[in-house]
């Protein structure tokens, strides 16, 4: 079965996202087991690890579903994704919420991963009330996903020295966004808008960090 090139780069921006992720948590969460004595992680961020876990693996199955043109079932796992959607929204917050309320991080940051949060369930509600125009359900599905990636990206940054590194930071945060929006540009000969959703999210966040003073990397979870 030949697939088309936007399903080729959606299984890559999958694949990506299953990178970032593995690779921004697996010493904290998905490979703490193998270290010596390793600190135990607190029950509500294993939930929340878990749940979110669930999601970037369901949008890899989903992209993978698409491209190997398994419609049916693709939609029977979109009411999952539904589902799973929902239980992000508390497992999401509250370890924002707890983590000020114990002064772990402070409210400018809690603020920053409360809004990454609320961008990431707008963009997801606005692609499934757009499930049945493909062209734009993958385009905000991507987005959805863009928002849920600052914490890994920020823990990749963190081994690679460049914690401090905004260009890093947020360049490869909207990575992504960025090459749909090339890839569209080369393939459709037209400027498509809907690429850069997240990437104006994310800029618009760290706008709202310059105004506030707040200059330093946000303290992600």
């Amino acid at each position: 079965m030949k697939a088309t090139s936007e399903n080729i780069f959606f299984s890559a921006s999958a694949i990506w996202f299953l990178l970032i992720v593995f690779a921004g948590f697996a010493p904290s969460f998905y490979l703490l087991n193998l270290y010596e004595d390793p600190e135990p992680v607190p029950t509500h961020l294993v939930i929340h690890g878990v749940v979110y876990s669930i999601w970037v693996l369901l949008y890899a199955v989903q992209v993978f579903l698409i491209r190997c043109k398994n419609y049916r079932l693709h939609k029977i796992l979109g009411v999952f994704g539904l589902l799973v959607m929902i239980l992000m929204v508390p497992t999401g917050m509250f370890p924002v919420v707890f983590k000020a309320y114990s002064g772990g991080t402070t409210i400018d940051a809690a603020g920053h991963n409360v809004s990454r949060f609320l961008f990431c369930y707008l963009f997801f509600a606005i692609a499934f009330y757009q499930r049945k125009q493909p062209f734009l359900h993958k385009r905000y599905m991507l987005a959805c996903m863009n928002m849920l990636m600052g914490a890994a990206i920020f823990r990749v940054s963190m081994d690679l020295g460049l914690v401090e590194s905004q260009l890093f930071n947020k360049g490869l945060q909207v990575l992504p966004a960025v090459a749909l929006f090339v890839f569209d540009l080369i393939k459709y000969k037209k400027v498509v808008l809907v690429d850069l959703t997240s990437v104006a999210a994310i800029l618009s966040i760290f706008l709202w960090q310059i105004i506030s003073g707040y200059l330093l990397p946000a303290k992600y979870l």
